[in-house]
């Protein structure tokens, strides 16, 4: 089946246009090499290598799958010949550093040419994410000198990287994890040894070397104090899957992959199960600091699983949309589906989603480059704070919201929409597990609503009410804008009343509300993000149209943000419903629906 994905070049551009904070971005001294023009023609030229490159090879990768051979995974070969010219044309490492072979642009430009890649082809963009994410976390946390060595053989492609902790018996529990590192006396390096599930990447022919990340309990040195045994204890090393030469002849290094994972989606990239037996490693960091240090990798990492969720959100609306205008049902005068009534609805919800989305997330990565390069201390730790805040809620909010988004449009083409040769289920499978790895859904929610507003005391939580009440400050002109600014002034009002409410709480009524506190934030900051661009709309922001087009754009994007505001917003009544009425009677009467079993 051929594909025909279109890279969203002009959306990311208004959304781009449109932000007070990329604007302070490209104002830094950090990117004086970049302005807008350049950071355009950057994501011309990475729309013409997604569409080119990577979309044709998304359905073949889906139907070829990965194999594994004799202990080896082999990907199909379009996706190797993809990536080296991923590789050769700079893409690995964008908002990477020049001297270790990145481009020193901002994330917000990585995460623009992200969301394409993920649109094209998110098995392939499995694969650079990690590197990118790899490179990030060994240049912060590692030993300068040879840091720049690994990150320099992760962006030419001499090697890959891989995130290392789930294990059988431990899942999400951490403080499970029975993996051991022994100090081997020989140089300050330590021998591994156990077993690990569900690992992206841990094996696979894009590169001849792979960095795994591995976190284990570090054992300790003879005579010294036992290592603790809760995820305190936590140790990062760093295991080359082969010895000093990456190449063919050079040594294993006693990492074996156990079995390679047949899943729902994602066929095209690579889940093994493998188990290190004195694998030879380095510790990254500190002794005991190893869930510190990979936090660095995994919040990047999360940021990435939302910006695949904008990419498979718009993938499909743009599928959807082409299909409704080109199928034509509906008695003598057959018109396109796209004029009924019903799936009419369902497009402009995915494209009112989609849209929340995108803006939403191309936010909180540029106020990532403020956190990272902002003139003042206070500046970056505002920053800081939000972004903090904020990641839960892209990670769950939008990676639900893409499979949902995913559905509506196999409900749109219908049966062409269930079979594989209309491209649309297989945006369902591979969004699937968005909700899963990188911390799954739930385990954001708690941490949004236990860490990041309780325990860090509202910072973040403050820097975006602080945020929405700027955007909400100035006069707009127009009825609709008037209404979009009322509502979204009201839903602040609510969210900050429950957010106070919630910070008093008992455990078990956190327990029972933070999934719908985190959808609720989620809700909210898609209507501000939708309420932000249709005030650039009306401005006529980022829109290089003239005369009867730009007006027409325009309205379409304010039409847009109205079905969000009337249509979407409104599932925040419900959730201020179920959150009002959780307390200990009804986790109570949970447990009396599930009785221990027999």
């Amino acid at each position: 089946m051929a594909e025909n994905y279109d890279p969203p070049v002009d959306e990311l551009s208004f959304v781009l246009d449109a932000s007070a904070q990329w604007r302070r971005v490209l104002a830094l001294p950090a990117f004086a090499h970049l302005d807008a023009t350049l950071a355009g023609a950057i994501l011309e030229e990475g729309a013409r290598f997604c569409a080119g490159v990577l979309s044709p090879i998304n359905h073949l990768g889906d139907e070829q799958g990965c194999v594994l051979e004799e202990g080896k995974v082999r990907v199909p070969a379009a996706f190797r010949a993809a990536y080296a010219a991923f590789v050769a044309g700079g893409w690995a490492g964008m908002d990477l550093p020049a001297e270790v072979g990145g481009q020193a642009l901002p994330t917000t430009l990585a995460v623009a040419f992200s969301e394409m890649v993920n649109g094209a082809c998110v098995a392939f963009g499995m694969m650079g994410c990690m590197v990118r994410a790899g490179a990030h976390l060994i240049l912060e946390h590692g030993e300068a000198e040879e840091a720049g060595r690994i990150a320099r053989e992760l962006l030419s492609g001499e090697a890959g990287a891989t995130i290392v902790i789930t294990e059988p018996q431990a899942g999400s529990d951490v403080a499970a994890i029975r993996t051991r590192a022994v100090p081997d006396g020989d140089g300050g390096g330590y021998r591994l040894t156990g077993s690990k599930i569900f690992i992206t990447c841990a094996d696979q022919d894009y590169t001849g070397q792979i960095y795994h990340f591995v976190l284990a309990q570090a054992a300790a040195a003879p005579g010294a104090a036992a290592a603790s045994p809760s995820g305190a204890g936590l140790t990062l090393f760093m295991v080359p899957k082969r010895g000093p030469a990456a190449d063919a002849a050079s040594p294993a290094n006693g990492v074996a992959v156990l079995g390679l994972e047949k899943k729902m989606g994602l066929k095209a990239s690579p889940t093994c199960a493998v188990a290190f037996d004195e694998a030879r490693g380095q510790r990254i960091g500190a002794e005991g600091r190893g869930l510190a240090c990979m936090f660095t990798m995994m919040n990047l990492m999360r940021l990435e699983v939302a910006v695949q969720s904008v990419g498979i959100a718009s993938a499909a609306t743009q599928r959807a949309l082409r299909y409704a205008h080109e199928r034509r049902q509906g008695g003598n005068r057959a018109l396109p589906i796209v004029q009924h009534g019903d799936v009419r609805r369902m497009l402009v919800h995915m494209q009112a989603m989609t849209g929340a989305m995108r803006a939403l997330v191309l936010d909180v990565a540029s106020t990532l480059d403020l956190a990272r390069h902002a003139p003042s201390a206070a500046e970056r730790a505002a920053a800081s704070d939000y972004v903090e805040f904020m990641l839960p809620i892209c990670k769950a909010w939008m990676s639900d919201s893409a499979f949902q988004v995913a559905n509506l449009g196999v409900q749109v083409m219908g049966g062409y929409g269930y079979v594989a040769d209309g491209g649309m289920e297989q945006y369902v499978r591979d969004s699937r597990v968005m909700a899963i790895y990188e911390g799954t859904n739930g385990i954001q929610a708690q941490d949004l609503l236990r860490r990041k507003l309780i325990k860090a005391g509202g910072r973040g939580h403050a820097v975006w009410l602080a945020r929405m009440r700027e955007t909400l400050a100035p006069p707009v002109a127009g009825a609709t804008l008037a209404s979009l600014r009322t509502a979204l002034a009201a839903a602040l009002a609510r969210f900050e009343a429950i957010s106070t409410e919630l910070m008093q709480a008992e455990a078990v009524r956190l327990d029972l509300c933070a999934a719908w506190y985190l959808q609720w934030a989620g809700l909210l900051a898609g209507a501000w993000s939708s309420y932000r661009l249709a005030i650039a709309a009306a401005q006529g922001g980022g829109d290089d149209g003239t005369g009867a087009d730009a007006a027409a754009g325009a309205a379409a994007r304010l039409a847009t943000a109205r079905f969000y505001f009337d249509a979407i917003l409104p599932e925040t009544d419900a959730l201020e419903s179920r959150i009002r009425a959780a307390d200990a009677s009804l986790a109570a009467a949970l447990a009396e629906a599930l009785p221990a079993p027999a």
